[in-house]
C-alpha cells in the first residue's frame, strides 16, 4: 500500500494508517453537494488527517478506509490520501495542530477541537466555514449544516462573531460503565442517580467483597480525575455562570474565562470551587488499593476480570470494553451521578454534562489550494451524512453528532441527558498547564502528602500565569472588556 507523504509531530504516538484513496470531484464554486463533472478526468487530491483514540485499532482503520471508498464510488475525480493518527493526550494534539498550521503543513482536512478552531480562525489559520453552514448539500439530504446539528452544538461551535470554524463528527459523553451481575449480587436494584445513591451502591458492593470503581489516576490521560473534578465543580458553579456568561452564547470562551480569573469571579481557593476536593477524596474510599499506580487500560483488564464493578468511559473508550472476548456479564452504562443539597449548599441538584459537546471536529487550514476547497467542504458534509454517522455509530461506537441519525441499542446509555458545562475550568482545551498539574498534584492530595490549600493556591497559580498570557497575546484587559463583544 503506498504510503502518503505527510509531516508529522515529534509529540504523536504516530500514523496508525495512510493509504490513498481514488475517488469524488471537485464541486462548481459556491455550490456544495455530491456529483460528478462529466467529461472532466482531472483529480482533485486532498491529505485527511484523522485522529484515533487509540494507535492500531484495527476497526477504526478498516471504517475509515470503508468510509472513503464509499464516498469514491459516488465521486471519482478525488484521490484522498487518508492518514490516522493517534495521539497521547490532548496536549500532544494542540501542539500537532499548532505545529502544522504555523508551518503551512496541516493537511487539506484535519481533526481538530472545537475549543480551539475559534482562536485558529481569528489569527488567520483556518478558512472560515460559515458560508457552508447555510448551504444545502446533497450528502445531508438537500439540508444544510444549520438544519442537521442539533441547536445545542451549533451553539458551541459558533464564535462570538457567529462564525465557524470546524464540522463536528461526533459527539462526546462521558458515562460510567456497570457490572450488572455484580450490582445485582450487591443488592442494588435501581441505578444510582444522586451522589449519596451512588456512595451507598458502592458501600454495598464494598460489603460484597468487590471493589466498587476501577478508578485510573498515574497520568492526566487517564482522564478519570479531570472528568471528575470538571464535572462536580459545574455542579457546583453552575449559578454563576451568569456573572462569567457576558456575551450569552451558552458557555464560557476563553476571553470570559481569562476575563473571570483575572477578576477574582473563579477563584478555585474558594468556595465552592475548592470544596470539590474533599468530595472526590471521600469517594476514593471505593477505588481500589494503589490506584495512583493503576492506568487506563489496568483498569480496563480489571473491569473486564470482574475486579472491579464500574469504570468511566466516553462512548468511544467503551468499545474495547463492549467488544472483549474476555468479557462475560451484562454491562450498561449511566451518568455520574450529580450532587444535591445533602452534599453542598451550592448544588444545582441536576446533572451537568461533561459530554454533549461537539467532538471529532474537521477543520480546513487556510493555507488549502482555492480549488480544493469545494471538495474537502464536500467531503466533510458525506462524513456527517446520516449513513455515515449511523455506521460510525455502529462499528465505532461514536455518538452522531446529527440529529437524525439513529442510535444503536449499545449507546443508548450515552444518550445526553443533562445540561451542558460551559465553563470546563481543568479541562485540557482551555489551559494544559492547569490539566496535567491538578491530576499530578490531585494524586498528592489524595494520598495525604499534601494539603488542600497548598495544592490549590500552588494551582491557581498556574491559572493566572495562563491568564496573564493570554491577556498579554491578545491585548485583553479590563478597559476594553477582554475583547468580549
Amino acid at each position: 500500500m503506498k504510503r502518503a507523504k505527510s509531516s508529522l509531530s515529534r509529540l504523536t504516538i504516530g500514523a496508525v494508517l495512510a493509504v490513498t484513496v481514488a475517488g469524488c470531484s471537485s464541486t462548481p464554486s459556491g455550490e456544495t453537494g455530491s456529483g460528478n463533472q462529466a467529461g472532466s478526468s482531472a483529480k482533485t487530491e486532498l491529505n485527511v488527517m484523522v485522529m484515533t483514540e487509540a494507535t492500531g485499532d484495527q476497526a477504526e482503520q478498516t471504517i475509515w478506509e470503508d468510509t472513503v471508498k464509499m464516498y469514491a464510488e459516488k465521486n471519482p475525480n478525488v484521490k484522498i490520501n487518508l492518514q490516522l493518527q493517534s495521539f497521547g493526550g490532548v496536549e500532544q494534539h494542540r501542539t500537532w495542530v499548532t505545529t502544522q498550521l504555523i508551518g503551512g503543513n496541516a493537511p487539506d482536512i484535519f481533526t481538530t477541537r472545537y475549543i480551539w478552531d475559534q482562536e485558529d480562525l481569528k489569527k488567520g489559520l483556518l478558512v472560515d466555514l460559515t458560508p457552508y453552514y447555510s448551504k444545502k448539500n446533497a450528502n445531508l439530504g438537500d439540508k444544510t449544516w444549520e438544519e442537521v446539528f442539533p441547536k445545542s452544538v451549533l451553539q458551541r461551535l459558533q464564535g462570538e462573531n457567529k462564525t465557524y470554524a470546524s464540522v463536528p463528527t461526533n459527539i462526546d459523553s462521558v458515562r460510567v460503565l456497570y457490572n450488572k451481575d455484580l450490582f445485582a449480587k450487591a443488592g442494588i436494584t435501581n441505578v444510582p442517580k444522586t451522589w449519596n445513591e451512588f456512595l451507598d451502591a458502592q458501600e454495598k458492593l464494598k460489603k460484597s467483597g468487590v471493589t466498587p470503581f476501577g478508578f485510573p489516576n498515574t497520568k492526566p490521560g487517564d482522564y478519570n480525575y479531570s472528568w471528575t473534578t470538571r464535572i462536580l465543580t459545574e455542579e457546583l458553579i453552575a449559578g454563576q455562570y451568569e456573572k462569567m456568561d457576558v456575551n450569552k452564547s451558552g458557555f464560557i470562551e476563553l476571553n470570559e474565562y481569562t476575563r473571570a480569573v483575572d477578576q477574582g469571579i473563579v477563584d478555585i481557593t474558594q468556595s465552592p470551587y475548592k470544596d470539590v476536593f474533599p468530595i472526590i477524596k471521600n469517594w476514593s474510599q471505593y477505588w481500589p488499593k494503589g490506584y495512583n499506580g493503576i492506568d487506563f487500560n489496568t483498569s480496563s483488564d480489571m473491569f473486564l476480570r470482574g475486579e472491579v464493578a464500574m469504570i468511566m468511559r466516553t462512548s468511544g473508550q467503551s468499545k474495547v470494553i463492549y467488544e472483549s472476548s474476555a468479557r462475560k456479564f451484562e454491562i450498561a452504562a449511566f451518568p455520574l451521578p450529580y450532587l444535591t443539597k445533602e452534599n453542598h449548599p451550592d448544588a444545582v441538584g441536576k446533572l451537568m454534562e461533561i459530554g454533549g459537546v461537539p467532538a471529532g471536529n474537521m477543520a480546513i487550514p487556510k493555507t488549502i489550494k482555492p480549488e480544493k476547497l469545494d471538495a474537502a467542504v464536500d467531503f466533510m458534509a458525506f462524513i456527517t451524512s446520516s449513513k455515515v454517522q449511523g455506521i460510525h455509530a455502529e462499528k465505532l461506537y461514536r455518538t452522531p453528532a446529527i440529529a437524525n441519525a439513529d442510535l444503536p441499542e449499545k449507546l443508548k446509555g450515552f444518550a445526553f441527558l443533562g445540561d451542558p458545562m460551559k465553563l470546563n475550568i481543568y479541562g485540557g482545551e482551555v489551559d494544559k498547564n492547569v490539566t496535567e498539574n491538578n491530576q499530578k498534584m490531585g494524586q498528592l492530595y489524595l494520598e495525604g502528602s499534601l494539603q488542600a490549600d497548598k495544592y490549590l493556591s500552588d494551582l491557581k497559580k498556574i491559572m493566572l500565569d495562563f491568564v496573564k498570557q493570554k491577556k498579554e497575546e491578545n491585548n485583553w484587559n479590563a478597559e476594553n472588556n477582554y475583547g468580549i463583544k
